[in-house]
C-alpha cells in the first residue's frame, strides 16, 4: 500500500522565468515530516485524479518541510498548471513519502548533469557531496540564464560548478565531462531526453557501447523512443508467484501488474510507465525484456528483479517474488 500523508503548503516562491519552488509543511507541529535522501522525490496528487513525481531539492536534514520546483509547460492540463495557477499557500496537499530509485553509489568521483528544471536532484546531490568532502562538479545548462533555477544558490559550490547557458555560452561540453572524470566515476543525469542520449554517447564514446558510467531519472516518456520488443516469441508463458502460490499462463504481452492487482495481491504502483520505480520486483526464476528507464544497465543484466509494470517475459516460465 502507498504511504500517503497530507500536507501543507508553506511557501511558494519564483525561482526563475517559468520556475516555481513550493514548500511543504507538516499540517501537526508535532508530527515530523519522513526522512529522506538527495536524488528522492515524492508523488503529488493532482484534481485530475493522477500523480505527478517531484524530486525534493530542500534541506534533507530538516523533517519539519520539504521543497520541490516544477517548470510551467505551456501545454499542461495537469499538475504544471494547478502548481502554478491554482496552488496557494495554505493550500494542503496529499503525497507519498518520499521515494528513492536515484540513489547517489559510491564512487570516486561523481559528475553531475543537470538540464533546466533537473536541476532540483542534481542540486541536493551536490549539495551532499559538498557537506561530506567528496569529489564532486556539477554541469548546469539551460536555455537562457533567465530560465535557471537556483543559480544563486548553487554559488556556494565555487569552482565545483560550470553554468552554460545556450544563448550566450552555447551548450555544455558533455565530452569533456566525460573525459575529464576519473577512472572509478559516475555520471549522474537529469533533465531533457536529448540531454540524456547526448550524455550517453559521449560516454559510450569514450568508454565502449557496454558502459555503465550513466545513471539517469525521468519524469516522462516524452522523446523516448519505442525500444525494439524482445518478448518471448510463443502463445503463453507460465507466471508463478512464489509468495501468494499462485501460477497462471498468459499470453507474453499480458500486463503483469494489471494481472497481480486483480488478484488482489498489495503492490505498490504509481506511475505504470516504467519510471517512478516502485513496482520493482524481484526475479527468482527466469528473464525478463526489460523496458523501463530505472534500472541500469548491469542491474538489468542481473536479471534478479524487474518493472512489471512495463517490463515483459522472455522465457516459458517465469517466477516472480509475489
Amino acid at each position: 500500500m502507498v504511504e500517503q500523508r497530507e500536507v501543507r503548503v508553506t511557501q511558494m516562491t519564483w525561482e526563475a522565468e517559468g520556475v516555481v519552488s513550493v514548500r511543504l509543511g507538516r499540517i501537526e507541529s508535532n508530527d515530523p515530516l519522513p526522512a529522506w535522501e538527495p536524488g528522492a522525490h515524492i508523488d503529488v496528487y493532482v484534481p485530475d485524479g493522477t500523480t505527478r513525481q517531484y524530486s525534493l531539492c530542500g534541506d534533507p536534514g530538516d523533517l519539519s518541510s520539504w521543497q520541490f520546483a516544477v517548470l510551467r509547460e505551456p501545454e499542461s492540463r495537469g499538475g504544471s498548471a494547478f502548481i502554478h495557477e491554482q496552488l496557494r499557500v495554505g493550500d494542503r496537499l496529499l503525497v507519498t513519502r518520499p521515494k528513492q530509485s536515484f540513489a547517489l553509489e559510491g564512487a570516486t568521483f561523481h559528475a553531475l548533469v543537470a538540464g533546466g528544471v533537473g536541476i532540483t536532484p542534481m542540486m541536493a546531490m551536490a549539495e551532499e557531496l559538498a557537506r561530506t568532502g567528496r569529489p564532486f562538479h556539477l554541469t548546469y545548462g539551460g536555455r537562457t540564464r533567465t530560465s535557471m533555477a537556483f543559480c544563486q544558490r548553487l554559488e556556494a559550490l565555487g569552482d565545483r560548478l560550470t553554468v552554460v547557458a545556450e544563448d550566450t555560452d552555447g551548450r555544455a561540453d558533455l565530452t569533456a565531462v566525460i573525459r575529464d572524470m576519473p577512472d572509478g566515476g559516475l555520471v549522474y543525469v537529469c533533465g531533457p531526453v536529448g540531454l540524456l542520449r547526448a550524455v550517453e554517447a559521449a560516454a559510450e564514446a569514450e568508454h565502449g557501447a557496454d558502459q555503465d558510467i550513466v545513471r539517469f531519472e525521468l519524469f516522462s516518456r516524452a522523446g523516448v523512443e519505442p525500444q525494439e520488443s524482445a518478448a518471448l516469441d510463443a502463445d503463453n508463458y507460465e507466471l508463478v508467484l512464489t509468495e501468494s502460490g499462485h501460477t497462471l499462463r498468459l499470453s507474453p504481452e499480458a500486463n503483469i501488474l494489471e494481472v497481480v492487482l486483480a488478484l488482489g495481491l498489495d503492490v505498490e504502483n504509481d506511475c505504470r510507465d516504467g519510471i517512478c520505480g516502485s513496482c520493482i520486483t524481484p526475479i527468482r526464476s527466469g528473464t525478463a525484456d526489460h523496458r523501463d528507464l530505472v534500472l541500469t544497465k548491469r542491474e538489468k543484466a542481473a536479471m534478479d528483479k524487474m518493472l512489471i509494470c512495463v517490463s515483459r517475459p522472455t522465457c516459458s516460465r517465469l517466477e516472480l517474488e509475489l
